[in-house]
């Protein structure tokens, strides 16, 4: 849950802080409060700062290589540290960005990607990727078409990779171009696509029939708690009564915006979240909407359900909002704040802990659902590929949660 500006947080959080020293049950001073995971050394560790040194000059009077310099030396170390920092489970929570690198941050917050526009699903026995959705306005707008095949990547074949070395061909700087052998019915032919900032769609909206709506929120960018006020007004106003939120693929976002998006259900007064940061007692986030919609809700949730979209889900269901149908969530518990530097880099690092309004930490163990409707990656990627209406029949936790709301 990456927050790009302190300022902006702080503002909101304050705002929406009640008067009151918030306990729950977590702690009544700092004292009680115990770190989510081990930071401090368990030995001693004499002279520190001179073994530190030491050992820098040491790596630059004797390592076998020349090209060793002072300076990644000293960029190694702050990554070493930031790794300290992180949890067990997640040791690159903790991030040194260039400036190149936080402005794709930036991008993709904005609900922006440096992309050809694509959607796609791997086929590894095959060695091809299956176009299942094409961007609109974007380079492959026109071009490409769903179920095209595509079979090399700058005349690279694809049989043998992993999707995460497909995604490092596929990616690429704005402007540059990437070529595509592409099969279609009994064509092959190469097309050439220049990748470019495309708008992404992080919020879908489907009607199932006249009472029930799926709302499908991909992740926690700029303004879309905003866009998603504006869809429930549209909602309610066709006599929608039940909503299920599909937060199976949302991995976070901004947490500015997963605060807004619980108080669109919530009542004033209602906790949202508890947090705790250094030298501070428990804070709690209370909702300041005296209209909250009054929808009957459910929140798909599965293994990469984190971050933000904990919060929102954590928040509706301590508050009796919302079930939860589907997977135990991803567990990330913490928020971090970015920092610029004098160098131009940013730098990312844990700030606070959240725990539920009732005061529960999800930290590494994640959200349990109230239903439990298990379904494994592959499965799930699969079936998130194609519009709720078309998998309807197949995807058991949308099915679970509809026959629950209609109770």
């Amino acid at each position: 849950m990456s927050l790009p500006g302190i300022k902006r947080f702080r503002a909101l959080f304050f705002c929406l802080v009640l008067a009151l020293s918030a306990t729950l049950g977590l702690a009544s001073d700092d004292s009680g409060i115990r770190p989510l995971f081990p930071v401090a050394l368990a030995h001693d560790f004499p002279d520190a700062q001179k073994t530190f040194e030491k050992v820098k000059t040491l790596l630059l009077e004797k390592y076998y290589s020349p090209t060793l310099t002072e300076d990644a030396l000293y960029a190694a170390a702050i990554k070493g540290m930031l790794r300290h920092v992180s949890p067990p489970e997640h040791p690159d929570l903790a991030q040194l960005w260039t400036p190149d690198e936080y402005a794709q941050i930036l991008d993709a917050l904005k609900g922006e990607q440096v992309s050809i526009g694509i959607r796609t699903m791997y086929n590894p026995g095959e060695g091809s990727l299956t176009v299942t959705e094409i961007l609109p306005d974007s380079p492959a707008d026109n071009v490409l078409s769903a179920r095209d095949r595509i079979l090399r990547i700058d005349g690279q074949p694809l049989v043998g990779k992993k999707s995460a070395e497909i995604a490092e061909l596929l990616e690429g700087p704005e402007g540059s171009k990437v070529t595509l052998t592409v099969n279609r019915d009994i064509r092959v032919f190469d097309v050439t696509l220049t990748r470019q900032k495309v708008p992404t769609q992080n919020l879908a909206v489907t009607r199932l029939d006249k009472a029930i709506a799926v709302v499908e929120l991909r992740s926690f960018t700029s303004g879309i708690s905003a866009e998603m006020k504006t869809e429930l007004d549209k909602l309610a106003a066709e006599g929608v009564t039940k909503l299920i939120l599909d937060f199976r693929a949302n991995g976070g976002g901004i947490f500015e915006e997963a605060l807004k998006m619980a108080e669109l259900f919530l009542p004033a007064k209602s906790i949202i979240i508890n947090v705790v940061q250094k030298d501070s007692k428990v804070r709690s986030v209370a909702s300041s909407n005296a209209s909250p919609y009054v929808f009957n809700v459910a929140i798909l949730t599965s293994r990469n359900t984190a971050s933000s979209a904990e919060v929102v889900a954590a928040a509706l269901q301590d508050n009796g909002r919302a079930f939860l149908v589907g997977s135990r969530t991803y567990g990330k518990g913490v928020f971090e704040t970015t920092f610029l530097l004098d160098n131009g880099y940013h730098v990312k690092f844990i700030t606070g802990a959240m725990y539920s309004p009732k005061g529960r930490s999800w930290q590494t163990k994640g959200l349990l659902p109230d239903f439990l409707a298990d379904q494994d990656n592959n499965t799930l990627a699969a079936l998130l590929k194609l519009d709720p209406k078309t998998r309807f029949l197949r995807d058991v936790a949308l099915v679970t949660a509809v026959k629950l709301l209609m109770r």
